[in-house]
């Protein structure tokens, strides 16, 4: 880009300075370019670069974290650098006599430090609770007494759609990481450690009055309905 500049300006490097959205040549503030005009000029008027000149713009930056450390003697290492924090709240109702799970309300609080895009980061959260919510309620591996697969497509492996996905009252607190150039955390993952524990919390909860308790996932209506039969015999 500073062949650039001096071919297109005709002047040094050294002699051109940028502002406000344009590069001036030093001194002569009415010989300037728009800066997106010479990012165009390096795309798609390539006979205006100099001979020999690549087409295209080009950067390499590297960031060290100051979190970042080498493995230790048992060569372990904490590939993250930085972390976002995550708060569900979750209130289900189950039906005793079918082990159906409705939910009633879902709230999802995510600190993921300087939010970058908004949109995105909506849609990773939407995406980690999808994913949390199908390990759940709906995806397992089921095998049959000669370990044969029975949920080998998805006809029988369920996974939640649209469908599926409740509403999901969705907030942010920005929180800046000290560590990271922007301020950003980690958010793609997200719910998909929190919403297990939250949905399967809150069917424990509602099923512990039946003296059911829950300790697998996914919890499947079928597999609640026998729990509660069970704790009734024993009951």
């Amino acid at each position: 880009m500073v062949k650039d500049h001096t071919q297109l300006l005709e002047a040094e490097a050294e002699d051109l300075e940028m502002k406000e959205g344009k590069i001036y040549v030093k001194g002569s503030l009415d010989k300037s370019m728009q800066v997106r005009h010479v990012a165009g000029t390096a795309h798609w008027n390539q006979a205006a670069l100099p001979e020999g000149m690549d087409v295209g713009l080009y950067e390499s930056c590297l960031y060290s974290m100051p979190t970042s450390q080498p493995p230790d003697d048992l060569d372990r290492v904490n590939s993250s650098n930085t972390y976002g924090f995550i708060a569900e709240a979750i209130v289900v109702e189950v039906d005793p006599e079918t082990g159906e799970v409705k939910i009633l309300k879902w709230a999802s609080v995510h600190d993921a430090g300087t939010i970058l895009n908004p949109m995105l980061l909506e849609g990773q959260v939407m995406g980690s609770c999808a994913h949390g919510l199908g390990g759940s309620l709906y995806e397992e591996w089921a095998y049959d007494e000669n370990g044969q697969c029975l949920t080998a497509s998805f006809q029988d492996y369920l996974v939640p759609t649209a469908m599926e996905m409740p509403k999901i009252d969705i907030g942010h607190v920005e929180t800046p990481s000290p560590f990271t150039a922007l301020g950003s955390k980690g958010a793609g993952e997200s719910s998909c450690m929190s919403v297990p524990a939250g949905i399967g919390n809150a069917i424990a909860d509602a099923l512990a009055p039946l003296g059911v308790a829950i300790n697998e996932l996914p919890i499947s209506p079928n597999k609640i309905w026998h729990l509660i039969r069970k704790a009734k015999i024993l009951g």
